[in-house]
């Protein structure tokens, strides 16, 4: 039974060798065609390479930076004797009897952001705030009570919206008294946003009896 079906066997045989087989010459042709597209795959990256540094020498470098501008509210927002952090802009908002102070939450040192103002303590007999970083204390009224930092803290420039709201501005520099020209930005440490005329008004330096978290 075998004999008749020996030159099917065989053809199958040569079927799937003759399929399979591959002469020395397209060998060669599919080497040649590999090794010429990874040339020319490095020659583009290369081209491509060189014009984006082009570009990026030639076009100018956009930073977006943050407005030194922003709002943080309406008066009603804060009781008197309230400290409020406010994290994304790294102010202090305090309230008091005669207004509204924005004091910077950065030390001075190496901007590190300092922890809130509270008690008098063993090492410093004042309301003060307390930079972990590298120990430096701050008076309620922005002045360095010790540690490294070389200048008091800013307090911010103020001002009501048109549509009743507290405005802060961290670029205005009007330095009217000793601190503030000391912190080389910001405006007077004993000045106050009167949120019912909406001005900028003189009032006692604080020391920390105006704020309900600094006395612990």
């Amino acid at each position: 039974m075998a004999g008749p079906f020996r030159w099917l066997r065989r053809r199958r045989s040569e079927t799937y060798e003759d399929r399979f087989k591959t002469s020395k010459s397209a060998r060669g042709v599919s080497r040649r065609r590999f090794v010429t597209r990874i040339g020319w795959g490095s020659f583009l990256l290369s081209v491509g390479a060189f014009f984006s540094s082009v570009a990026s020498y030639i076009l100018p470098q956009l930073n977006y930076e943050p407005s030194s501008v922003f709002s943080i509210g309406r008066p009603d927002d804060y009781q008197i004797g309230d400290m409020q952090l406010i994290d994304a802009q790294g102010v202090f908002v305090f309230r008091t009897e005669e207004g509204f102070q924005v004091v910077s939450n950065v030390c001075t040192h190496l901007g590190c952001a300092y922890k809130p103002y509270g008690p008098p303590s063993e090492q410093v007999g004042q309301v003060h705030a307390f930079c972990p970083c590298h120990g430096s204390y701050f008076a309620r009224d922005g002045r360095v009570l010790g540690g490294p930092a070389p200048r008091p803290v800013p307090f911010y420039h103020m001002q009501m919206t048109p549509d009743g709201r507290i405005e802060v501005d961290k670029a205005a520099f009007n330095p009217t008294e000793e601190l503030a020209d000391a912190s080389g930005e910001g405006i007077g440490h004993n000045l106050y946003l009167d949120p019912n005329s909406g001005e900028l008004i003189e009032g006692p330096y604080p020391d920390g009896s105006d704020c309900r978290p600094c006395q612990g």
